[in-house]
């Protein structure tokens, strides 16, 4: 049985002064990044594979963006925001090595998780902030 949270039953200091790493800065990337940063969290950077053209964008709103086990390292919450079909190879090359112990990965669906694509070390929690509409909506 999942557990579904709302706004109005969430605390946000507990993630206000926390590393947030998101992977990806588009559609999705750039809602979640923004909508974090609007909410009070102060220490939100953007991990993206070099030679992105998402970089500028991100780096024009404001937000530090450095490669992907850079911003992994260290992130209390890393939300994976890439293209599905890219999530497991990034997961195995970039990701799992370089995130500390109890961390929490973030989705915004579920499908490489669902089938087995992804299998997190036990240590870690997995959420997913499904979103209702696209990104830049």
């Amino acid at each position: 049985m999942a557990n579904i949270y709302y706004e109005k039953d969430v605390d946000r200091s507990a993630i206000a002064e926390r590393k947030v790493a998101i992977l990806g800065y588009g559609s999705q990337g750039h809602a979640h990044a923004n909508n974090l940063r609007d909410s009070g969290v102060s220490n939100i950077v953007i991990g993206l594979r070099g030679g992105s053209g998402s970089a500028a964008k991100a780096k024009d709103a404001g937000f530090d963006v450095v490669g992907v086990a850079d911003g992994v390292a260290d992130a209390d919450l890393v939300m994976v925001l890439t293209p599905d079909e890219k999530q497991q190879q990034l997961y195995v090359d970039e990701i799992a090595p370089n995130l500390k112990d109890g961390a929490c990965m973030a989705f915004a669906h579920g499908f490489n998780i669902h089938f087995g694509l992804i299998e997190p070390r036990e240590d870690l929690d997995v959420i997913m902030i499904a979103p209702k509409g696209p990104g830049h909506t």
